[in-house]
Parts: C-alpha cells; structure tokens; sequence
C-alpha cells in the first residue's frame, strides 16, 4: 500500500447513525470528531430504523444544522438522501443552499434512490427500480439548476417546477455524491455527481461490475475517473474484547439483507425478524469489526487497493470515542506508508 506523494490521501470518516443513537448523543459524537483529524461526518437520512429494538429516528436536517453549529472544521452532508418521494428535490435544495450558505464549505449531499422503510410508512407508494432510478436522475437535474440558476422551470415525467428560484443559494457548488448497489447508480454516479458511493462489500462486484460502470458514467460526461471519489459505507465496531464489538454491531443485521434495499419491507420489526438469520460469524467475516489496529489494516486494505477514496464508518462500537481515536490512528498508518 505504497502511496506517491501525488496521490490523494484516503479519507476514513465516520457516520451519524440516527437509526442506533439519539441526536443528542451524536452531537456530543460530532463535537469530539471536531477536536481530532476526522473530515467528515455523514449523517443517515432515515424516517425509520433498520432494527427495531433499541432504535432511535431522529431526522437528519435539523440535526445537520445543530452539528454543524457545534462545530467549526467538520465538514457534514447525508449519507444518504432519496430526493424522490417524501423529499421533493426543489425542498432538497432549499435545505442544502441554506446549510452552505450558513456554513461555506462544510456541507455535501449524498442522494440515492431510498429504501421502502423510509419511503412507505411516510406515505408513498413503493415504485418500480426503473421508476426510482428515473426519479432519481430527474431530482439530480432540478436541484442542480436551483442551486446555480435564477428562475427553474422543469417539466419531467415525475416532477414540476414552475417559475421556481431559490433566493438564498449556495456560497460554492455543493458536491453531489450519487449512492447505489448496481450498474444503473454506479454510471449515474459517474455522470453526475462528484462521487460514488456504496454499502456493496464484495471486492469482487465492486471491481468488475461497480467501478467499471462508474468509469463508463465519467467517460460520457468527459469527467476524470481517477479524480471521482469512491466511497464505501461500512458498519464497524471496535472493543479489546472481540464478543463486546460483535454485541453491539448485531443491531446491523437488517441492513445486510440487500434485498431490503428494494422490495417493500418496511416494518423494522419484520426486517429485524428476518436479520436474526445473520450469525455473528458472518458480521465478524463481512463487517469492520476489530479489537486492535493490526485488524484494522488487514481489513481495510483489500477496499484501499481497489481504489476507494474514503471510508465511512457506521460507528456502533461499545465506546464509540474509543473507535473515533483507533481511527485516526488507522489514517495515520495507511497514508504514511
């Protein structure tokens, strides 16, 4: 894992489950983030949980507004946000222009096509892959021009705006990062957003199905593939004690079920019913869970030499500040050798 000086450092970061811990709590989590070499904080956008015993559900806008008051260097964005059907992308992107303007460049925004527990129990019918995918590239479209254009008139196949201006705008272009699991996300990616993003473990779809497509996405719109950020999402957990670290991380077991992220399960009971079939050897195998740092870079290098440009994680360690100070020294070790 030898690194010129010309390449870009990997980012390891953290994210705000609000789905496991109460807003409250993940303020105090970001305030110490701030006060060591931590970038960024992505934040869920969820209206319900992926368990359902012990969750939380806080909202993540005027949580992202209360973080980023209590800090001064983190920069925080969604990880991610489905701008298709309780969001409409025009009310995406009065919320974002707001926090950028207020917090100048320290906000992002991550969107996706969403998962039917947030989307249903909201009230919304759950659509087609193809219609998601759909409403997804139409919302990208309508809440850049908001953020760069005075007056937005858009008439698509899923959404409207008519005579539409966003009076406070951003004080810099907002990057974008385009989240997925498949081939469609990944080119979308590409083609728009500043960076792709993904909860996919397997190297191996990454490396011959994901990437490539990303790549495809980035030739079309005449964009650097190697200067495109590569995301990966991953819950983790960290304790001396390996049975402590796995304990805490079984909350996670409903979000390995991919196929969650598209059919209509949406009741955290169900979903937590059915993620009772994840062993803790398959969260040991498949999930950052580590009781010392050496653990932490066998892990992490197969996903550094792929090609990922950052490393989010799902803190749902014991002692979540314990994991915070291993991961700072994990980026010490990885961008130093």
């Amino acid at each position: 894992m030898s690194k010129s000086t010309e390449e870009i450092k990997t980012k390891l970061s953290i994210q705000a489950a609000h789905e496991q811990i109460n807003p409250l709590d993940l303020l105090d989590d970001v305030a110490y983030l701030d006060t060591k070499d931590i970038q960024r904080c992505w934040t869920s956008d969820h209206y319900m949980p992926w368990w359902n015993t012990g969750a939380s559900g806080g909202a993540a806008w005027p949580w992202m507004g209360a973080a980023l008051a209590r800090t001064t260097k983190l920069a925080i964005g969604t990880g991610v946000t489905a701008p298709i059907l309780r969001y409409h992308p025009a009310i995406v992107a009065q919320v974002f222009a707001t926090l950028a303007f207020m917090f100048p460049q320290r906000v992002f925004l991550g969107v996706g096509r969403g998962e039917a527990l947030n989307e249903v129990p909201a009230g919304n019918r759950w659509p087609t892959n193809k219609e998601k995918f759909e409403r997804l590239k139409e919302s990208i479209k309508i809440i850049k021009k908001l953020w760069t254009e005075d007056w937005v008139t858009y008439n698509g196949e899923y959404y409207f705006v008519k005579d539409s201006k966003l009076y406070t705008k951003p004080s810099y272009l907002i990057p974008i990062y385009v989240a997925g699991l498949g081939k469609q996300s990944a080119q979308l990616a590409g083609e728009e957003g500043d960076g792709f993003v993904t909860n996919e473990l397997d190297t191996n779809k990454i490396k011959d199905i994901l990437f490539p497509a990303v790549k495809k996405g980035c030739a079309k719109s005449q964009k650097n593939y190697e200067q495109l950020e590569k995301i990966l999402f991953i819950p983790a957990s960290y304790d001396k004690d390996k049975e402590k670290a796995i304990e805490s991380i079984r909350f996670w077991r409903g979000s390995m079920i991919k196929a969650f992220f598209d059919v209509d399960v949406h009741d955290p009971r169900k979903i937590e019913e059915n993620g009772q079939v994840i062993d803790d050897d398959s969260l040991e195998k498949k999930l950052f869970i580590i009781s010392n740092e050496e653990e932490g870079i066998k892990k992490l290098k197969p996903y550094l030499d792929i090609g990922f440009t950052e490393i989010v994680f799902t803190n749902s360690s014991p002692d979540r500040r314990q994991f915070v100070d291993i991961v700072t020294r994990l980026s010490d070790i990885i961008n130093n050798q």
